[in-house]
């Protein structure tokens, strides 16, 4: 792996006196504002990030994935006002990593240009930010970007840090730590009948600790692709394969308690091109696994039915009247070509539909970057989708001497093809625990490929 001297900083006292500072200047904004010791706590993990960066980078990126997945549900309970903006911990901690990604772009930017994924990040950035002059909620879209940006320096981080496929491994495993307290708590909620309201299902919908039953589902989806990844290509043992084969069935069967009909979906899609691709032996219980669902569970086979013949309350007519309605608006008041702004999509739906309806999200990606971006802003999500897909299959077809980065990068587009499936009726690009799996993966794949081309 790639390290930054450690002697030329943290040797130089300077460097301390700095951290010393920061902290105290820590310390006295909080008197002066009185929220007690937050500001100093979120100092020391600022620099604590900043000595794991030069230290290690993959041990920063690991820590980040774990804390990041535990942070949602805690938004409700927590939160930071700071001159007059209230800051949840995920939104602090988007903070602190996109000043740590100005600080990776200043020491490693000679490596930005061999950086594969840095044209389809321009594309949607540089369309985001020329939306600021004439965004109905400015700060909103900042937000998006800064958002977006987050994403960027994570995937960076990613392709400059993991330099072996024993790296890739250690990410992995990260990856899978992170879901240990999202399912506990999801474990929680299902035993306790204490998860989401839904009137379509006589259970509550758990989940875990995120802020709703589909964000989580479409969480789990994603581990479940590279639990299947590590299985297949980096296990070193009986024990592993038994670990990962286990942690497989709970990631399975917790997907299914969150009765998101989206994320079963994609699931299936999933699974039967992986089988027809590549393992043929999947299509057995692909077909007979959801057979024994439907006929033993009750609320499986309401789920099932709804999709087919939804009622006038389901939320797949709520989702149709909402794509109607807002783009209509967005029509009539002439925003055809250029939308309303990036993430301005709840604002005009509230607008025009008030909160009386539930959530004022897009629960389409399509929908939301018309609305948000009008043609030139539908066409340029298409076109980030389009580079994403591109570059997939070109690293599939020069990894074939290397058949487990092969085998990584052809789950890699399955999976974005995926999720590009489930964005047609719900949040996939703002559905951030989601974003980070996909592009810190694909960013330490990228860097694997680079190392054994070079």
């Amino acid at each position: 792996m790639e390290k930054i001297p450690v002697k030329n900083i943290w040797g130089n006292p300077f460097i301390w006196l700095f951290c010393l500072g920061f902290f105290s200047f820590g310390v006295t904004l909080s008197l002066i504002f009185d929220i007690t010791l937050i500001l100093p706590l979120v100092a020391l993990a600022a620099i604590l990030c900043l000595f794991l960066f030069f230290r290690n980078p993959l041990l920063l990126l690991s820590l980040l994935i774990i804390v990041r997945m535990s942070l949602d549900y805690s938004a409700q309970y927590f939160s930071l006002t700071l001159f007059d903006i209230s800051l949840s911990l995920s939104q602090l901690i988007g903070i602190a990593i996109a000043f740590l990604g100005i600080l990776i772009i200043t020491l490693k930017h000679r490596a930005l240009p061999s950086f594969p994924l840095k044209t389809p990040f321009l594309i949607l950035f540089l369309w985001g930010s020329a939306t600021l002059a004439y965004s109905v909620a400015p700060y909103e879209t900042l937000e998006e970007l800064l958002r977006f940006f987050d994403l960027f320096t994570l995937s960076f981080l990613a392709f400059i840090g993991i330099a072996t496929p024993s790296d890739f491994r250690k990410l992995l495993l990260a990856f899978f730590a992170s879901a240990f307290l999202p399912i506990i708590f999801a474990l929680y909620q299902f035993i306790f009948s204490i998860g989401f309201a839904d009137d379509a299902v006589t259970i509550p919908r758990i989940f875990g600790t995120f802020s709703h039953p589909n964000i989580f589902s479409l969480y789990l989806f994603t581990l479940i692709v590279f639990a299947l990844l590590f299985l297949l290509t980096f296990i070193r043992s009986q024990r592993e394969r038994l670990f990962t084969s286990i942690l497989l069935g709970i990631l399975t069967i917790t997907l299914l308690l969150t009765f998101a009909r989206v994320a079963w979906v994609i699931l299936f899609i999933f699974t039967f091109l992986l089988a027809l691709f590549r393992y043929r032996l999947l299509l057995i219980p692909l077909i007979f696994f959801p057979l024994v669902l439907f006929a033993f569970s009750q609320n499986f086979q309401d789920r099932v039915i709804d999709s087919f013949t939804p009622d006038p309350d389901s939320s797949i007519v709520w989702r149709q009247n909402l794509w109607y309605d807002v783009t209509a608006k967005s029509i009539q008041d002439g925003n055809r070509w250029l939308g309303s702004g990036m993430n301005t999509f709840p604002l005009v739906s509230e607008s025009l539909r008030g909160a009386r309806f539930g959530s004022n999200d897009a629960h389409n990606d399509f929908v939301k970057f018309f609305v948000e971006g009008g043609l030139i802003g539908l066409f340029v999500y298409v076109l980030y989708s389009i580079s994403i897909i591109a570059l997939l299959i070109r690293q599939y077809r020069e990894s074939v001497h290397d058949s487990a980065l092969q085998i990584a990068f052809g789950m890699m587009l399955l999976l974005f093809c995926s999720l590009s499936i489930a964005s047609l009726s719900d949040n996939v690009f703002k559905n951030t625990p989601v974003q980070w799996l996909f592009f810190i993966a694909l960013g330490g794949l990228l860097g694997l490929s680079k190392k054994s081309k070079q």
